[in-house]
């Protein structure tokens, strides 16, 4: 399951390898309410660890929220960002120099910049 989605590798407790699926993306609105496929406008601090989390867990379905949230570390934010930011556009199938001017800027458009945290989901 998700063997064949685009992937890409993260250094936390080992290496790693974070992979949006069609199911992260749909446990993601279930969690928050955003359809991160048609692009959020920012992600608060909260909302950033449960996307991770489930990009994780594509790989290891043992891996818990809690358990996550250890790994992850609050001086790598920007890191997170941009890895989240080079894999999306691979996922969703969008090509590299695609005629979106975003793509030129670095602009992504799912919009994955890290924002305050403004309240903690719940899951």
């Amino acid at each position: 399951m998700g063997e064949n989605a685009p992937k890409i590798p993260i250094l936390l407790d080992k290496e790693r390898h974070l992979q949006f699926t069609f199911g992260v993306a749909k446990r993601f609105k279930e969690k928050t309410g955003i359809a991160i496929a048609e692009g959020a406008e920012e992600l608060d601090f909260d909302q950033l660890a449960i996307l991770m989390y489930l990009m994780l867990r594509v790989e290891d379905k043992e891996l818990t929220q809690e358990e996550a949230d250890d790994l992850f570390h609050v001086a790598d934010i920007e890191e997170y960002g941009e890895k989240i930011r080079l894999l999306m556009p691979q996922s969703m199938g969008e090509a590299e120099g695609s005629d979106d001017p975003k793509a030129e800027t670095g602009e992504n458009s799912t919009g994955l910049t890290p924002g305050p945290s403004q309240e903690s989901v719940s899951e």
